[in-house]
């Protein structure tokens, strides 16, 4: 058993077609085939149903594809730790952050670990829990910053940080001179525009409101809360916005509520994969840069 052809197999458990397997590692399907064919001969099992164009990975494909997944992270994380931060060889540390996160909480923290790791590459792809959460199952990143709570068995979680949820409002809003907004009246307020499901503070809203009896009814609901915001700025109603958001904004009024909703944030990885080494830097430079915020 080689590793490329571990690699492969793993390719074609998370794409379901042998031919995007091979466009994906870059070589011709007939490759791909026959070092399945040597694979399945090997061990003496099927590693995938054939159905038309189709193939459908057996239990054993899938076990062997978890084995590949812990080899080839292994060994990359043990060649980055080798060859250390100076080294090309730092490795591709993948990201992904819902939006207010990649806009606040990221850009400090890989500003420093730039300094620290000078030949890393980092990608950030900004997308909400749901989309995150998917990306990390597929092995299409190596952690995740979301909001909190999250339940999957199959992912490690961890807490990052706690702040506080706010209500912004327009300039001249009759709320705007109260030292705080009732939670219920905001949940109530025709108004309230709220992110997409699955984005942004929605499902807590919904919780939230859910307790009270309440049903939503938002006139407008965004995929963004910088666009939120927006649309707050121009009269267009009131949003709920985390602390992070909004603390240095000029064009909103944000007010505490009562009582006091906070947020927990948490970085998040499929269980079992190793992390580059940049990796374990970075969430100690976001966990140092909120404890020096809060």
């Amino acid at each position: 058993m080689e590793l490329h052809q571990l690699r492969y197999l793993r390719s074609v458990v998370r794409a379901g077609s042998v031919t995007r397997a091979a466009e994906l590692e870059h070589v011709a399907q007939p490759s791909v085939s026959k070092q399945l064919r040597a694979l399945e001969r090997e061990l003496g099992v099927p590693l995938f149903h054939r159905v038309g164009r189709r193939v459908v990975p057996t239990e054993a494909a899938y076990r062997l594809a978890d084995c590949a997944n812990r080899v080839i992270d292994d060994i990359a994380a043990t060649t980055a730790a080798i060859a250390g931060p100076e080294s090309a060889a730092a490795g591709h540390l993948r990201l992904c952050a819902t939006e207010t996160l990649s806009d606040h909480l990221l850009p400090p923290a890989l500003a420093a670990l730039r300094q620290r790791f000078p030949h890393v590459h980092v990608s950030v792809e900004m997308l909400g829990t749901d989309d995150a959460v998917a990306r990390l199952l597929d092995d299409a990143a190596d952690l995740a910053l979301v909001v909190l709570p999250l339940a999957d068995s199959r992912l490690d979680i961890h807490s990052l940080l706690q702040e506080d949820v706010l209500v912004a409002l327009p300039p001249g809003h009759r709320w705007a001179t109260l030292p705080s907004v009732a939670l219920a009246d905001a949940l109530r307020e025709p108004d309230l525009l709220l992110s997409m499901p699955g984005h942004g503070l929605r499902a807590q809203v919904e919780r939230e409101a859910q307790a009270r009896g309440l049903s939503l009814d938002s006139p407008i609901e965004l995929r963004s809360q910088q666009a939120l915001l927006a649309m707050v700025a121009a009269g267009a109603g009131i949003t709920f916005a985390p602390r992070m958001s909004v603390e240095h904004s000029r064009e909103v009024v944000a007010k505490p509520l009562e009582p006091n909703l906070t947020r927990e944030v948490g970085w998040v990885r499929r269980k079992g994969r190793h992390l580059p080494p940049s990796a374990p830097v970075l969430i100690d430079l976001l966990t140092a840069g909120t404890t020096l915020e809060g």
